[in-house]
Order: structure tokens, then sequence, then C-alpha cells
């Protein structure tokens, strides 16, 4: 028989729906599986060869989808953890985690949907800081503390008052999943924006374990800018600020912030309507902005475009253009090609998330993590088999 770490080094090859399968082979190999060491080696491996990656796919009230990245070839509908009513709505992803969304009121859940385990966080309530104040929205972003190795979920609430919908100022809570508990955290100066218009998600972006938001310089702090990077370290709790591209034309032109394979990435479309993307290739380095594409009619015409993944062979981009295609960009033709996924719904919102063994918590800690119903059966046949 091989060693452990030999069949250890040999199953972080493999997909994650494959080994929770083999976890009936024998103890050894459960034991293996379910290991803290192997869920990270896994979880590397995944990462560092850009493998079994997918499109978790939000949609207004037409539920959840998932897409191979490799094949693109079908959408298919992922059920929710729970049957709250509305549960249509995902944050970002982390490490093959999700925070599920409904009611703003209603407490997320935290959800693996390869391995179908997921947590209803622990409930919080809304602290006004202020009589006079309104509850204008409610934000959660997720992201993972590697220095304390914790999962965290920030929530941020803002108030306006009365019927203006201006924002006022926020309150910030940040939930340990090691701890189950919720405490304050320094508040978010400024107003949040949204994914987008019909949305009520936080537009937010994980890179070195902190939430990234383009905001607007309401504050004018910088005269020349009408926009900055904000991050919110998850780790050490604290605000700080990522700069732009220098030199870049910002004017009259509409800005998205996203991430593309672990760096930061900002989508620049100007009035003539072509859109810019550049890449922070290294982390913190201003000078390591580069421009990845141009692209404008006739090729592209449209108003919204984020970049999703890159191609196995790192020649092409993949993008989602306005919420309703997805087209392949390829970078040294500077042509596109439209792809075809069957069953996909009118509009989308896609998260790329690796598959991954991350549990959303452990069976040991007060509620613990939950199984959807159809997984128990399986649950209960492998420790049979043992």
């Amino acid at each position: 028989m091989l060693p452990a770490d030999i069949i250890a080094e040999i199953l972080t090859r493999l997909p994650v729906k494959t080994l929770l399968q083999f976890r009936s082979v024998s103890r050894t190999w459960c034991s293996i599986i379910d290991s803290q060491s192997f869920i990270k080696m896994h979880l590397h491996q995944s990462t560092a060869t850009n493998s079994f990656h997918r499109l978790i796919l939000g949609s207004l009230g037409k539920g959840l989808y998932s897409v191979d990245l490799d094949s693109l070839d079908k959408a298919h509908v992922v059920k929710p953890p729970v049957s709250y009513k509305g549960f249509d709505s995902i944050s970002n992803s982390c490490n093959g985690l999700i925070l599920v969304m409904s009611d703003p009121l209603v407490p997320p859940v935290l959800w693996n949907p390869f391995s179908r385990k997921y947590k209803i966080l622990s409930d919080a309530p809304i602290e006004y800081p202020a009589r006079l104040l309104c509850l204008s929205q409610v934000f959660y972003g997720l992201g993972y503390d590697s220095r304390n190795n914790d999962y965290k979920v920030v929530r941020v609430v803002e108030f306006c008052k009365g019927t203006s919908r201006a924002w006022v100022c926020s309150t910030t809570e940040i939930y340990s999943l090691k701890s189950n508990s919720w405490n304050r955290v320094p508040v978010f100066p400024y107003p949040l924006p949204h994914m987008n218009e019909n949305s009520e998600k936080w537009d937010v972006h994980v890179v070195h374990g902190a939430l990234h938001t383009l905001v607007e310089d309401f504050l004018h702090v910088h005269s020349a800018k009408s926009f900055r990077i904000m991050a919110f370290s998850v780790e050490n709790e604290n605000h700080y600020e990522v700069m732009l591209p220098p030199n870049i034309q910002i004017k009259d032109a509409i800005m998205k912030l996203d991430v593309l394979r672990g760096c930061l990435c900002l989508v620049c479309a100007s009035n003539t309507r072509v859109n810019n993307i550049w890449v922070m290739k290294e982390y913190g380095v201003e000078e390591s902005w580069t421009q990845l594409l141009s692209v404008g009619p006739p090729s592209i015409s449209l108003a919204y475009l984020k970049p999703l993944a890159y191609s196995k062979n790192g020649e092409k981009v993949l993008l989602n253009c306005d919420e309703k295609r997805l087209v392949w960009y390829d970078l040294s033709r500077k042509t596109i090609r439209n792809v075809n996924i069957s069953g996909l719904p009118d509009k989308f919102y896609p998260e790329v998330c690796v598959e991954s063994l991350v549990c959303p918590g452990s069976p040991g800690e007060g509620d613990g993590f939950k199984i959807h119903e159809q997984e128990k059966g399986k649950e209960k046949k492998i420790n049979k088999n043992r």
C-alpha cells in the first residue's frame, strides 16, 4: 500500500465530487480527505494550477446556477442551502465559500456549494447610531484571515435621513467563524457602491486578505481624482488606500473594480464606449498596473464589462458583457468569440469560485455546520461501509 503522504498528493488533483465519493474507500482515505492539512493542500493545488473553477451565478428572482469553467457548456440549477424566499443573491467568493443572502434583515448563510455544507450565521441586531436616522442599506462581504486561519464576514449598515436616501453614516460589524460571534470594528467612512443599479449587493473584491471597494472620492481628498480604491483588512481590521493606475484618464469615465486570477483589475469605460482593463500585477505597487486590453465598437458596444477568468493557456480572457452574455477575448488577435451556454438565465451576476473542501463550520462549535438533506443519506451510507 502506498504511504499516506503519496496518497494525499495524488488525491489533491481530483475534484471535490470525486473526493467525497472516495471517502468511502477506507478509513485511511476518509481520514486523509477530512484532515485540515489535506483541505489546504487541495485548495492550494487547485488555485496554483487554475483547476476546478466554476462560475456561480446569481439572478434576480430566478435562483442560482453553476457553470464549469473548463467546459462552459451548460448552466446547472443549484439549490440554495435553505428555503428562505428570494435566496438568489450571492456575495463574493473566498476559497470555495460564498455568502447566500435574502432579506437584508435575515442572517446570511455561509455555504460551500461543492461539499453542500453550510452554516446560518448568528443574528446580530442592528443598532441605530441616532434616533432620527433611517436604515438605508445592509451590505455583506466575505474574507479570509490567514494569520488566524479564520473566515470573517463584514457587515456594513448604512443610514440616511428621512426619505432622502442620501448616505449619512455607517456601522460596521465583523463576524468570526472561529468564535461564532460578531464584534464592532472601525466604520466605513464612505458610502459603498452597488454591484449594479438593480442589485443591493456590495461591489466588493477580496485580494491579499482585504475587501476592496472602488468608491467615489466624495470628500475631494484628491482634487485630480474622483475615485479611490479603498481596502479593509479582515486580519488587522483597518482601512487603507490602494493607488489607481498612474496617469489614468478617468474624467467622464465609468469605472468598475474586479479581480482576475488573484489580481486587482480596473475596468474603465470612456464616453466613446471603449473599455480599458488594467491589472495590478504586484499587489500594492502602483507602477505594476498594466493595461491588459482595450476593446470597443464594433467588436463590443456596451456599458458594462466584467473580466472573469483567463483561459488555460492564458491567451484569452472570459468577459461578462452587460450581464447578458459571455465572450472570449483573444489577447493577441484582439478578437472576440461568443460563448454559448445552454440554460443560462436572461440576466446573471457571476462569481468565479474554486472548488474546495473548506468547511463553513465544525461539528464541535455550537450549532456548527449543516448538510443538505440529500447529502445526509450519503453520509450515513459512507459511515455504514467503513
